[in-house]
C-alpha cells in the first residue's frame, strides 16, 4: 500500500510539473520590437503638436535653391541604394505602418500625443536643469526635491505620465490586435511591459547631453 501511495504521489507531482511547463509556454507572446520602435517614432513625427512659438522659426532664404538641388541629388542616391533592400524593408515597414495607422484611429492616444507635444518646452526646461529624468519604464520622474520643485512641476509630470500611459496602453492593444494574439488582461500586461521598455529606449536615445536617464538595469546617469 505504501508503494502504491508513493507511486501515486510521484505521478501527481509529475503531472503538476508538466502542467506548469505547459503554462509557462502559453505565456510567451510575440513582440515586434523593431516595428514598435519605428511606429513610436512615426507617431511622434505625425502627432506631436508643439506650441506655435516652437514651430515658427524663420527659414533661411538664400541657400534654399542649393539645398533643394542637394536634397534631390541625395534622394536619388538613397533610392538607388535601397533597390536591393526593397523586399526586406517592405516587410518590416508594413507592420510598422499598420501599427501606426491603427493607433492613429484611437482618439485618446491622438489626444495624449497632443498633450505631450504641448508641454514639451516645459518638460525640456526641467530636464535641462536636471530636475527631471527619463525612467526605464517610459515615465518621467523628478530628480529633485522641494524647494527646487513645487506643486506646479509635480502636476506637470503627473499630466505627462498620464498621457504616456495612454500612448503605451494604446500601443499594447494595437500589437495584440494586429499580431492576432488573444487580448486577455494577462497578455495585455505582458505586451504593455515591453511596450513601456521600448518607449523608454526612445526617450534615452532622444535625451540631450546632460539629461538624467535610467538604464534598463536601474542605474541613473547623465547622458
Amino acid at each position: 500500500m505504501r508503494n502504491y501511495r508513493g507511486l501515486f504521489a510521484m505521478c501527481t507531482v509529475s503531472a503538476l510539473l508538466s502542467f506548469a511547463a505547459c503554462a509557462n509556454i502559453t505565456v510567451n507572446i510575440y513582440f515586434p520590437e523593431k516595428d514598435v520602435k519605428s511606429a513610436y517614432k512615426s507617431l511622434e513625427e505625425e502627432l506631436l503638436q508643439t506650441p506655435k512659438k516652437e514651430q515658427q522659426e524663420p527659414p533661411a532664404e538664400s541657400p534654399r535653391s542649393d539645398l533643394r538641388q542637394d536634397r534631390q541629388s541625395l534622394l536619388a542616391v538613397i533610392r538607388a541604394s535601397r533597390v536591393t533592400l526593397v523586399t526586406e524593408a517592405m516587410a518590416q515597414e508594413d507592420l510598422s505602418r499598420r501599427i501606426t495607422e491603427e493607433i492613429k484611429g484611437y482618439p485618446e492616444v491622438v489626444a495624449a500625443y497632443k498633450g505631450i507635444g504641448q508641454r514639451l518646452p516645459r518638460m525640456n526646461q526641467l530636464r535641462e536643469r536636471g530636475l527631471a529624468g527619463e525612467a526605464n519604464d517610459g515615465k518621467a520622474v523628478l530628480r529633485a526635491n522641494p524647494p527646487q520643485v513645487g506643486d506646479a512641476e509635480t502636476a506637470l509630470l503627473r499630466e505627462e505620465n498620464n498621457d504616456r500611459e495612454v500612448v503605451i496602453n494604446g500601443m499594447a492593444k494595437a500589437i495584440l490586435k494586429l499580431t492576432r494574439q488573444e487580448g486577455t488582461s494577462a497578455n495585455l500586461a505582458r505586451v504593455k511591459s515591453q511596450a513601456s521598455e521600448t518607449f523608454a529606449s526612445i526617450r534615452r536615445e532622444a535625451a540631450h547631453p546632460g539629461w538624467w536617464i535610467q538604464h534598463p538595469n536601474g542605474t541613473w546617469t547623465r547622458k
